[in-house]
Order: structure tokens, then C-alpha cells, then sequence
């Protein structure tokens, strides 16, 4: 198990990230004040907490030929439960745009644990990550998958069975790598289907648009179940 990218935590509670985030989702600029207390909230407990892991998949390469010059490996990062305690504390105080800040700083962070991961690739190993495959997505990666790679990788990572990870904020993924360098990753999102995911990076995140909104408006039905009012 490897701590979170040290270079990422060290930007978090920077101006560049956070005024990206409030832009992004269409925080007010006087919330900025607001941001940086969540967010010095959750350093902390991140920076105790945070981690990622990888291993190669070894059931998936089995299919590979050696002229494929192509492996793949299984990722989980999660920043941990304490962000989780905190947002739930911050719900039941009734302090929804600071639970929500919480939401879209942590998938905000996470994104840049894609791209951290794809440098740490390439700096230390002879391989480079030429694409991504997130289970559910595609045929060939159900989200049945999802207990058998978490077992393989960590406890510190579990699901439950409608194959929601817990702590909520973590990521698993297969990632697919090569030597050629004639191939190189185009994205996370390219080739995925899931037209919903409030992370899509193509389009310019429709649906990420709509969550900007949120925290100035009643919440629906689902977010007040995600965060646990009714």
C-alpha cells in the first residue's frame, strides 16, 4: 500500500485548486472562504488516510500474447473514511454546501490521482498506461468483478452488494499498459458508455453542469438519500 500521491495533497489547499474547484461547480465567490476551511478539514485526515495500490492483473494477461508488448493492472485509491466522517457530520449539522464542497473537492482530487498515477507508470516502471477500464463500463469488466479485485488488493476497501465502495471516495480500475509508444492514453473516459458518471470528461461533464447547481437549490430525492436526510 502506497500513501496518496504526496504531490497531489501538497496542491490541495492550494489557490490554483481550489479556486478551480469553486469555479467549476459555480461557487460564489465569497463561498472561497468556505472552501478553504472544508478543506483544511479534510488535509488531514487525508494525509493519514489516503492511499493507493496496484497489481498486475494476472487472470487478464493470461489472454495476452508476448507480441502484444501489453499488460494490465488492477488500481483502487481511496481518500480514506475520515472524509467520509466528516461530510456525514456536515450533513447532519444541515451544512449541505460544505457536504457538497466536500463531494466535489474529493472527485476533484481523485481525478488528479489518474494523472498522478499515469506519471508515477512512466517515471518508474518501463511501461505507460494506454488506456483505462472501469468496471461496469464495458462487457468484458462487469462490476461483479468488483469484490474479487478489491480482496486481491486491500481490506482496507469493501463493497457492498449493490457494488458500492466504502470509503465512499474511492476508485477502482483496470488499467491497460504498453511499451509502444506509438500508443498513448487518450483519457479516462474514452470508451466508457456510462453517459451519467457526474465525472465525464467528455462533452464538458453534462451532467457535472447540472450537479454544479446543487447548492443553491432544494435537494432531490436521491441527494437527500445519498446524504442521509431521509
Amino acid at each position: 500500500m502506497a500513501t496518496f500521491f504526496p504531490n497531489v495533497l501538497d496542491k490541495f489547499l492550494s489557490s490554483a485548486f481550489l479556486e478551480g474547484v469553486r469555479k467549476k461547480y459555480h461557487y460564489e465567490e465569497t463561498q472561497a472562504s468556505e472552501f478553504q476551511v472544508v478543506a483544511e478539514e479534510m488535509l488531514p485526515l487525508m494525509r493519514e488516510e489516503a492511499f493507493w495500490e496496484r497489481r498486475v492483473s494476472l487472470g487478464k494477461n493470461k489472454h495476452q500474447s508476448e507480441e502484444c508488448n501489453m499488460i494490465h493492472e488492477q488500481v483502487v485509491m481511496s481518500l480514506g473514511n475520515g472524509v467520509d466522517r466528516l461530510q456525514e457530520k456536515y450533513s447532519e449539522r444541515g451544512l449541505l454546501s460544505q457536504s457538497y464542497m466536500i463531494e466535489v473537492m474529493a472527485s476533484e482530487l481523485l481525478l488528479q490521482g489518474y494523472v498522478a498515477y499515469n506519471y508515477y507508470i512512466k517515471e518508474n516502471t518501463d511501461w505507460h498506461v494506454a488506456r483505462y477500464h472501469f468496471l461496469g463500463s464495458e462487457e468484458n469488466y462487469p462490476l461483479e468483478m468488483m469484490p474479487d479485485l478489491l480482496r486481491e488488493l486491500t481490506p482496507l476497501i469493501t463493497c457492498n452488494s449493490a457494488f458500492c465502495m466504502l470509503p465512499k471516495k474511492s476508485v477502482a480500475f483496470i488499467a491497460e499498459l504498453t511499451q509502444d509508444d506509438k500508443v498513448q492514453c487518450r483519457g479516462i473516459c474514452v470508451g466508457c458508455n456510462n453517459l451519467n458518471c457526474s465525472n465525464r470528461m467528455e462533452d464538458g461533464g453534462l451532467i457535472q453542469k447540472r450537479l454544479s447547481v446543487m447548492t443553491d437549490l432544494p435537494l432531490t430525492y436521491g441527494y437527500r438519500r445519498i446524504f442521509g436526510l431521509i
